[in-house]
């Protein structure tokens, strides 16, 4: 799958240092394949959409040693979706207002020494990534949301912002 990508508060040492995670980010999100009706099957069961892009990338992430659903904290409970080292991923393809969650969860990584580098997937454009959906992603997460919210709130954690893109 092709992406869109912004750097927020990345310097270039950082970004040498993590040059490795953030190339298999890259491979694990190109591997998985943009279909207007996506479908994934996992243990017998098929899973549509959302559900089946989560798991098409975990398998990915998980292809290269990945560590699945980190835990940042137990009380309140912040969990993630991947982490290798220092780098913690966000895949959110849920309401736009989970994106303040994933945010705060950057900052309380960063500030806890738990990461390093955050990496939040969205869609770029939830309409056209799910064509067959339209009244189910209208206040979805997206990257032109998420990049408004990161240039302008002070979560301050460097970030790697992906937007998924349909195929054109």
């Amino acid at each position: 799958m092709q992406v869109q990508k912004k750097l927020f508060h990345c310097g270039d040492v950082l970004l040498a240092t993590m040059d490795k995670e953030i190339e298999e980010v890259l491979a694990a999100v190109h591997a998985v394949e943009w279909r207007d009706s996506f479908e994934y099957t996992h243990g017998g069961t098929v899973y549509r959409h959302q559900a089946a892009y989560n798991l098409a990338l975990a398998a990915e992430f998980g292809t290269m040693g990945w560590d699945p659903q980190p835990v940042l904290r137990t009380d309140p409970k912040l969990i993630g979706d991947f982490r290798k080292g220092l780098v913690f991923v966000e895949v959110q393809f849920g309401n736009a207002a989970a994106l303040y969650r994933d945010f705060y969860k950057f900052r309380y990584g960063l500030a806890n020494g738990l990461l390093s580098l955050a990496v939040l997937v969205v869609p770029s454009d939830p309409v056209r990534f799910f064509p067959t959906r339209r009244g189910s992603v209208r206040n979805m997460a997206d990257f032109g949301l998420a990049d408004r919210c990161l240039s302008v709130l002070p979560v301050n954690v460097p970030t790697l912002l992906l937007g998924l893109l349909p195929a054109a």
